[in-house]
């Protein structure tokens, strides 16, 4: 496995969070994001929907569909998910996560089927930061 090119970099806040029923598995959560970044030097904003299971022994698993709209006009639809060993001393989950593009848009075109992986820590205020490589 090899990083390659550092390719989105970006902040944000939970938007919305419901409690779905819960498992044996642990407590269900669906959260909305809102984030804003860059890609390849464009700036964008991406919505997110997921599904968050805090499971029983602390550690958390997730995974949703984002919709990436960048200030060029392009949209690029996002399938990812992520997982963390629990919260750390400050409260905040520390994700590594992986996301999946898709476009119709020829200037990101080389996204389609690559697999993008990163560091996406949230806070317990609810901001997130995130850093994420193109997996090669």
């Amino acid at each position: 496995m090899a990083l390659g090119e550092l390719l989105i970099e970006e902040t944000g806040t939970i938007t919305n969070v419901r409690v779905l029923p819960s498992t044996a598995e642990g407590a269900n959560y669906e959260v909305g994001l809102t984030a804003n970044g860059k890609l390849r030097g464009s700036k964008y904003t991406t919505n997110w929907t997921y599904t968050q299971t805090v499971r029983n022994d602390g550690t958390v698993i997730g995974g949703g569909d984002g919709v990436m709209n960048t200030e060029c006009g392009n949209t690029i639809y996002l399938k990812g998910s992520g997982s963390a060993a629990g919260a750390d001393s400050a409260g905040g989950i520390p994700f590594r996560v992986i996301n999946h593009f898709h476009t119709h848009s020829e200037k990101f075109a080389d996204l389609n089927g690559i697999a993008v992986v990163g560091e996406y820590d949230v806070s317990a205020e609810g901001t997130t930061n995130a850093k994420m490589w193109h997996w090669k």
